[in-house]
C-alpha cells in the first residue's frame, strides 16, 4: 500500500482532467475544474512540484505504425538479495524492449511486459537476458493475444473518495 499527500477536490478535478487531455491549455482545464487560470496553474505546478504529475506522453496506437508482439514473462530468481535483484532490475531498465516491469509476491519474483517485432525476436531477446544475468532461474512466457482494456488512467476518485461517501 502506498502512502501518499492529501490532495483536495480540485486537484483531483484537475489531474483527472490532465489524465484525460494532458494537451489541453490552462485556459481550458481552468473552466473544466471551474477555477479562474490563475489559481488553476498555480495549483497545476504545485501539482507538478510535488511530483503527483509524473510527465506528460503521447498514447500511441502502435498497431497503426508497425507489427509488433507483446510478451508478459513471469520471472522467478535463485537469489533474492537486495544486489541480485538490483542487478535484474538496472538489466530490465537498460532493455527498451521492457516497456514495464513489476516485483511481484508469490510464486514469481517480476512480471515483465516486453513489446518486439516478432515472437522470434522476442525469442532471441529472451535468451541475450537469461546470459546476461545468470541469477534469472526461470521465464515463464505469455503472449498477448489482444487488448481487452486498455489503460486509460488511475480511478482518482474511487481511490481518494472512501467507498459509500457520496460528497454534495
Amino acid at each position: 500500500m502506498r502512502k501518499s499527500k492529501a490532495i483536495d477536490r480540485i486537484d483531483l478535478k484537475i489531474l483527472a482532467a490532465l489524465q484525460a487531455n494532458g494537451r489541453m491549455t490552462n485556459l481550458e482545464l481552468a473552466a473544466k475544474v471551474g477555477l479562474s487560470p490563475s489559481p488553476c496553474l498555480q495549483r497545476h505546478r504545485a501539482l507538478e512540484r510535488q511530483k503527483a504529475i509524473h510527465g506528460y506522453r503521447a498514447d500511441i496506437e502502435l498497431a497503426k505504425l508497425v507489427d509488433f508482439v507483446e510478451v508478459l514473462s513471469f520471472v522467478t530468481l535463485h537469489k533474492h538479495g537486495r544486489s541480485q535483484q538490483g542487478a535484474f532490475e538496472r538489466l530490465i531498465d537498460q532493455t527498451p524492449e521492457a516497456i514495464a516491469c513489476y516485483q511481484i509476491s508469490g510464486n514469481f519474483d517480476y512480471i515483465v511486459h516486453f513489446v518486439c517485432r516478432s515472437v522470434g525476436d522476442y525469442v532471441e531477446l529472451h535468451h541475450r537476458l537469461i546470459e546476461e544475468e545468470p541469477n534469472i532461474a526461470s521465464v515463464t512466457t505469455n503472449v498477448i493475444m489482444s487488448e481487452t482494456k486498455r489503460f486509460a488512467g488511475y480511478p482518482l476518485k474511487e481511490l481518494v473518495e472512501p467507498a459509500g461517501e457520496n460528497p454534495g
